[in-house]
């Protein structure tokens, strides 16, 4: 029994759950699968349904040439396959509940960093863009790994925002690794897999159903230290991903929202049940205590003037317009732009309007 047997009871079509509790009792019983499909039938009564064992029985006599197949497509789409018996399966699934026997992953390796989850409603307002281009901009200066689904709506603006901030991002498929689906995301696809990581547990060719896409989403909570629902609605298939962030021991950020808005129902119904509310980027930083001192320590690395210590402390209270800060510090606008200058080419600043700024 080897990480092979993971690969052809995962091709056939076993999930991670049957898959592995075949080849956990192979391994206790010291048997091959050839050994465990003939015990008796009154075993498998108590131990699985018929379908799957019925799938390893008809297959198993094309072990050799499925796992070939398998390898050949792999190759052939340079994609890496990797099991929970390997040391590059990402240890934040490990101990998850069911957890997936081995993953398909394309793109570049997953890196240790801080990941984060964002996910939302397909179907979403003009509210849902601004939450995401918001908290996905202040996160970039913090190299967060963003995770999502790529479905419609959300999940695809969240890729989208971290590859426009230079950010990594991991977008976990609810079908087989090889199909691009919802079509309109193909672009988007081939993008993630020049900055990031495509990831999916299915069998190669497999389609996506009605159960994939919310199973899927144990993986996309599971990643990460955090899960962000940007926008729900009261039945949202995100509002799973926040029941299996906070049942993971993930935390779980909520984003309130308008409360005669259908699409913050979900949302703002999480929050009284004990998510914690997201409001300001330290909502985020909060939950990352070493990010966040990595990056203090950065800046305070940083030599300062008195000067320049003053129009930040000004920024960090939220005054960004160059004439509010001239009003409140007494200084002249020509004072104040060379201060501002020299902030931005110490990367302590950066300007994102023609009189207004804000902090790295």
């Amino acid at each position: 029994m080897d990480r092979n047997t993971l690969i052809f009871l995962n091709a056939i079509g076993l999930s991670s759950k049957n898959s592995l509790s075949i080849f956990n009792y192979c391994i206790e019983n010291s048997m091959e699968l050839s050994d465990f499909i003939n015990l008796e039938e009154d075993f498998f009564k108590g131990f699985m349904r018929k379908e799957p064992i019925n799938k390893i029985k008809n297959k198993i006599s094309s072990y050799d040439e499925i796992l070939a197949s398998v390898y050949q497509r792999a190759d052939k789409l340079e994609v890496k396959i990797t099991s929970i018996l390997d040391e590059d399966f990402p240890d934040s699934l490990r101990y998850i509940d069911d957890m997936p026997s081995l993953l398909y992953m394309r793109g570049r390796p997953l890196k240790e960093g801080n990941y984060i989850s964002i996910v939302g409603s397909r179907k979403h307002t003009s509210y849902a863009n601004y939450i995401i281009n918001k908290f996905v901009d202040e996160m970039a200066p913090y190299d967060f790994i963003i995770v999502s689904g790529m479905a419609y709506g959300t999940d695809a603006l969240s890729h989208k925002r971290a590859l426009e901030n230079e950010l990594s991002t991991v977008a976990v498929l609810g079908n087989g690794i090889d199909i691009i689906y919802p079509k309109s995301n193909n672009n988007l696809y081939f993008e993630i897999l020049k900055e990031g990581t495509i990831i999916s547990e299915y069998p190669f060719g497999m389609l996506a159903t009605k159960y994939t896409f919310p199973h899927r989403n144990r993986i996309i909570s599971g990643l990460s230290q955090a899960t962000i629902i940007a926008e729900a609605m009261e039945r949202s298939g995100s509002l799973i991903t926040a029941r299996l962030a906070a049942e993971q021991g993930r935390e779980v950020l909520a984003v309130p929202g308008n409360i005669n808005s259908l699409y913050s129902k979900g949302t703002n119904k999480l929050i009284s049940d004990g998510a914690r509310p997201l409001i300001d980027i330290r909502d985020i930083l909060d939950i990352y205590p070493d990010i966040q001192r990595a990056k203090e320590k950065k800046t305070e690395e940083i030599s300062l003037s008195e000067d320049e210590e003053k129009v930040l402390d000004f920024l960090k209270a939220g005054v960004s317009d160059v004439n509010e800060i001239c009003i409140k510090s007494d200084f002249d606008v020509f004072y104040i732009n060379t201060i501002l200058t020299k902030l931005e080419l110490k990367s302590v600043i950066e300007k994102i309007s023609r009189s207004e700024f804000r902090i790295l």
